[in-house]
């Protein structure tokens, strides 16, 4: 079966087009959400998610309304695969149904995993600078789990710039700036957490 999925960012940008290429696609069901790439909550995408069953194929207009940056595209592209869902990218080439389109999601794959060894040894060599220079790294006092697992990717993200310190608190639910300078203390990144210090401005929106 096909699934499409459809997003747009705001109430005042329309899906007309994305439709009406998802349902030529032959798409049996289509889902849709008005959200920003940016965030973590996409009530229509987990539904589809939920409807879904292996060997089924989800059809999107174009990558973008997947993800928000490439290493989020990366990750949802992970999850359809342990998911067993082919995907089709409509203004992209994208089409795991084909032999060629099963190594693009091979590729994707592997650039999670790869991402992921990144990110341990980064969190790794921070520990070990930390320590060199007189300072215990580990997990700070009330730092809960789930927290502890998202810490390499809010570090990466934080000291990449292009998201303010506001919006990586949206996107990783993380309820406050003191409990985000947890995170990054765990991470081993070396912050600027006194009182009135300035958050850092996002470079850039990747949504669109």
């Amino acid at each position: 079966m096909k699934l499409g999925y459809a997003r747009v960012s705001t109430s005042e940008q329309v899906l007309d087009l994305q439709l009406d290429a998802l349902r030529q696609a032959g798409c049996e069901q289509v889902f849709t959400d008005t959200v920003s790439g940016i965030k973590a909550h996409k009530p229509s995408w987990e539904q589809l998610l939920a409807y879904a069953r292996p060997g089924d194929t989800v059809v999107i207009w174009r990558l973008d309304r997947l993800g928000h940056s490439t290493k989020h595209l990366i990750e949802v592209v992970e999850d359809l695969s342990r998911r067993q869902l082919h995907l089709i990218s409509l203004q992209d080439p994208i089409d795991t149904t084909s032999p060629g389109g099963q190594l693009v999601f091979q590729i994707f794959c592997a650039l999670a995993e790869h991402e992921r060894n990144v990110l341990v040894q980064r969190t790794r060599a921070g520990l070990q600078a930390a320590r060199a220079r007189g300072r215990q790294g580990g997990r700070p006092p009330g730092l809960a789990p789930r927290y502890q697992k998202v810490a390499p990717a809010v570090k990466e993200l934080y000291e990449a710039g292009q998201q303010s310190t506001r919006q990586l608190m949206a996107y990783f639910q993380i309820g406050s700036r003191r409990t985000l300078y947890k995170i990054l203390r765990f991470a081993g990144c070396q912050i600027n957490d006194t009182p009135g210090a300035p958050a850092p401005a996002a470079a850039g929106n990747l949504d669109s």
